[in-house]
């Protein structure tokens, strides 16, 4: 499920190592790459949360479903970041 889509001016590759650094910075469990697409994956507290570009041009904040895990990075991700958090997630293609 796509629980946000973060807002910016650059291309996705110029904020990747930025967003990264700055989630390394705030969780202890991050990976990250960019390669065709930038990816992050956060685990907290068993559940993964995915910050990437994937199915857009901007990143969007991804879990398999809501929880705390998703607020925690969401919350996280405001103090630096323009983020639109939808009213309800949207799936993704794979989803449906």
């Amino acid at each position: 499920m796509i629980f946000a889509k973060i807002h910016y001016e650059q291309p996705y590759e110029a904020v990747h190592d930025g967003m990264l650094s700055f989630l390394e910075s705030r969780f202890d469990r991050v990976k990250g790459g960019l390669q065709c697409d930038s990816w992050i994956w956060i685990q907290l507290g068993g559940q993964k949360v995915a910050v990437d570009t994937f199915t857009a041009m901007t990143h969007e904040v991804k879990s398999a479903s809501a929880g705390s895990h998703v607020d925690e990075v969401l919350s996280a991700l405001r103090e630096r970041y323009s983020v639109e958090v939808y009213a309800e997630p949207e799936m993704e293609a794979h989803e449906d």
